[in-house]
């Protein structure tokens, strides 16, 4: 900064202000960009009102949170009981799934398959 500029207190202000400026549009510019590099991707969970039927011996948990009334833990459950047993051979048999009742089944019926 030359002495003109030290010597005058207005001339030194803008200069100031004006870096100041500059400044801000910087940060505000780079936390714009970290805002959206930082955003986080969610598994989005298949819509309740699909038709398509779902079968039991073969899908993935997030696939079996597609069912009405099942949640993650529900649809961990009918997998983990499914590596224990094997495949489920009736849709009834779903009912001896920790947390599967006789209602639940007989809501989705019409949609699961073996």
């Amino acid at each position: 900064m030359s002495n003109k500029a030290m010597k005058h207190p207005l001339l030194m202000g803008v200069i100031l202000v004006g870096a100041l400026s500059l400044m801000s549009i910087n940060v505000n510019a780079a936390t714009k960009e970290v805002k959206s590099t930082s955003q986080t991707t969610q598994v989005k969970k298949p819509a309740k009102n699909v038709v398509s039927k779902i079968n039991i011996n073969k899908a993935t948990v997030v696939e079996l949170q597609a069912l009405n009334g099942v949640g993650e833990a529900k649809a961990k459950a009918i997998v983990e009981y499914r590596k224990k047993n094997g495949k489920f051979k009736s849709v009834q048999q779903l009912t001896q799934v920790a947390g599967i009742g006789e209602k639940l089944v007989e809501k989705n019926t019409q949609v699961i398959s073996l």
